[in-house]
C-alpha cells in the first residue's frame, strides 16, 4: 500500500509546493517524474536480492529508508532537497508492491492467484483511495510538510509490525516450509518468547550449505533488464507499461486540469481521486474473479486437469492465452474512458462527467493480470519479474507525464489525450493479439534453450 499511498499523497499538494518553492509547475512535475522513475528502477537492485536472502530483510531495510526519507523531507528547506529525498523515499516505498507479487507467487496455486490477488490489491488500491482524501485536507489546512511526517509515522508502525510479525516466504529460504527461518528471516516476536536452546532446527539438511552459497552470491540489479529483451517478456511488459502509463497520465493532470478549469482547491481536487481509485478497488475484484474463470475456462478447453494441492506446472500450460483473455475488450473500454475524460475537460463540462470517465477507468484497467502473467512466466524468479514490470511500468509513466504538460498546452486536453488513445488503443491491441497466439511458443523456446 504504501508506493501508491506515498505517490498519490503528495500530488494534491502540486500547487502549493510550487508556489511556496516559487518555481515553475514543470519543475514541480520533475519532482512526479523523478519519484516514478525511481519506483521503477529501485525494485531491479532490491529484486535479487529479496530472490537469494529472502523478502522479509529486503522489506525491512527499504522500509527504513522510506521512513528515513520521510523525515528528512518533511524538514528540507529548498528544491534540490525536495527532489532528491522524494528520489530516496520512492526508493524505499517502491518495492514493496513488486516483492508483493512474489509473495503471492510463493503462497498461491496459479489457479487461485486471481482471487487471492485481488484481496491483496484491495489494500494495494486503499492507498491512491485514502492518499488524496488524507493529502488534500491536510496539505490545504497544516501545511504540506505533515503530508511527510504522516508518512513517517505510519511508516514507523508499520516497520515495527514487520518486525515482530512478517515471515519470510521466499522458497529458496523456506522452500514449501519445510525450512525453519533463521536469523533476520524470522520474526522477532516468536524468538522473543522462545528460548534460544528450543528453537528448532531447519528440516533440510543442505540449510546450512544453501543459505552459505546465498550469502556468497552477489546480486546483479540488471538480470530484470535482461528479460525486457526476450521476446514473450517484452510483449507481456509493453501491454503492461501502456495500460499503467495512461492511468498515471490521468491521475497527474487532474490537479492542474482540475483547478484550471473548475477552480477546485487541494482538498476538493484530493476528493476527486476517489473517482478513480474506487473504480480500480471495484475493477480489481472483477479481474481477479475473471483471471481464474478465464483459467479454469482455458484448462477445461485444453483437457487440463487444475491441481489445487501441489500447484500446475505451467510450463505446457498456455496460460498466455488464459491471462489475456477478454484484454481486448478492455483495453478498448479503458481508452473510451480516458478519451472522454479529456475532452470533457477540454470543453468544461459539467465536473460530474469527467468523474464518471475516472471511475469506469479505473474499473477497466488490467493492470494486475499482466504483473500475475510476467511473474508466471518466469516461475523460478518471481521478484526479478516482477521487478522488470516495475522498471517498465515507471519508465513509461515517468515519460508521460513529463510530456504531458508541455504537449497539452501545445496541442490542447482534448487533442492530447485523443493522440495518447490513439497510440495506446493500436500498439495494445497488436501486442494481445501476439501474446495469445505466438508467446507461448516463444517462451517453450526460451525455456529449452535455458535448459539446454
Amino acid at each position: 500500500m504504501f508506493s501508491p499511498l506515498t505517490a498519490n499523497i503528495y500530488l494534491p499538494c502540486v500547487p502549493l509546493l510550487q508556489q511556496d518553492y516559487q518555481t515553475t509547475l514543470q519543475l514541480i512535475n520533475t519532482t512526479i517524474t523523478a519519484y516514478v522513475l525511481v519506483q521503477s528502477i529501485a525494485p531491479a537492485f532490491f529484486s535479487q536480492l529479496a530472490e537469494t536472502h529472502g523478502r522479509r530483510p529486503v522489506y525491512l531495510v527499504t522500509f527504513t529508508i522510506f521512513v528515513g526519507a520521510s523525515v528528512g523531507l518533511a524538514l528540507q528547506t529548498d528544491y534540490v532537497s525536495l527532489l532528491v529525498l522524494r528520489m530516496l523515499q520512492s526508493a524505499g516505498s517502491s518495492v514493496s508492491t513488486s516483492i508483493g507479487y512474489a509473495v503471492i507467487a510463493d503462497m498461491a496455486a496459479p489457479s487461485e492467484r486471481g482471487r487471492l490477488l485481488g484481496s491483496v490489491m484491495i489494500t494495494v488500491n486503499l492507498g491512491p483511495v485514502i492518499a488524496p482524501v488524507i493529502g488534500g485536507p491536510m496539505c490545504n489546512n497544516l501545511g504540506w510538510r505533515w503530508i511527510f511526517w504522516f508518512l513517517t509515522i505510519t511508516g514507523s508502525f508499520f516497520l515495527v509490525a514487520m518486525g515482530l510479525f512478517l515471515p519470510e516466504t521466499g522458497r529458496k529460504i523456506v522452500g514449501n516450509g519445510s525450512v525453519e527461518a533463521r536469523g533476520v528471516n524470522r520474526p522477532l516476536l516468536p524468538f522473543l518468547i522462545t528460548k534460544a536452546d528450543t528453537y528448532a532446527k531447519p528440516k533440510v539438511a543442505q540449510y546450512a550449505s544453501t543459505w552459505k552459497r546465498i550469502n556468497a552470491y552477489i546480486p546483479n540489479p540488471f538480470n530484470c533488464v535482461l528479460l525486457v529483451f526476450q521476446r514473450d517478456s517484452a510483449c507481456v511488459l509493453l501491454v503492461s507499461g501502456l495500460f499503467y502509463s495512461s492511468y498515471y497520465i490521468m491521475q497527474a493532470s487532474l490537479p492542474p486540469l482540475f483547478q484550471d478549469a473548475y477552480g477546485y482547491n487541494e482538498t476538493q481536487v484530493g476528493l476527486c481521486y476517489l473517482a478513480l481509485s474506487i473504480g480500480v478497488i471495484f475493477g480489481s475484484q472483477i479481474q481477479a474473479k475473471l483471471m481464474d474463470w478465464n483459467y479454469r475456462k482455458n484448462a477445461k478447453e485444453t483437457g487440463w486437469e487444475i491441481d489445487r494441492q501441489g500447484g500446475d506446472d505451467l510450463s505446457q500450460f498456455p496460460i498466455e492465452r488464459a491471462r489475456a483473455r477478454l484484454a481486448w475488450l478492455f483495453m478498448t473500454l479503458q481508452c473510451a474512458c480516458i478519451l472522454g475524460y479529456g475532452w470533457s475537460v477540454h470543453f468544461r463540462v459539467h465536473p460530474s462527467v469527467p468523474l464518471i470517465f475516472m471511475f469506469l477507468e479505473g474499473y477497466c484497467g488490467w493492470i494486475q493480470t499482466w504483473n500475475t502473467l510476467m511473474v508466471e512466466i518466469h516461475r523460478d524468479s518471481p521478484s526479478t519479474a516482477s521487478a522488470a514490470g516495475s522498471l517498465v511500468r515507471g519508465l513509461f509513466a515517468a515519460g508521460g507525464v513529463a510530456i504531458m504538460a508541455p504537449l497539452y498546452d501545445v496541442l490542447g486536453i482534448g487533442p492530447f489525450f485523443s493522440i495518447l488513445v490513439g497510440v495506446v488503443w493500436c500498439i495494445g491491441q497488436t501486442m494481445i493479439w501476439v501474446i495469445r497466439h505466438k508467446c507461448m511458443d516463444w517462451r517453450l523456446e526460451r525455456e529449452g534453450n535455458k535448459r539446454s
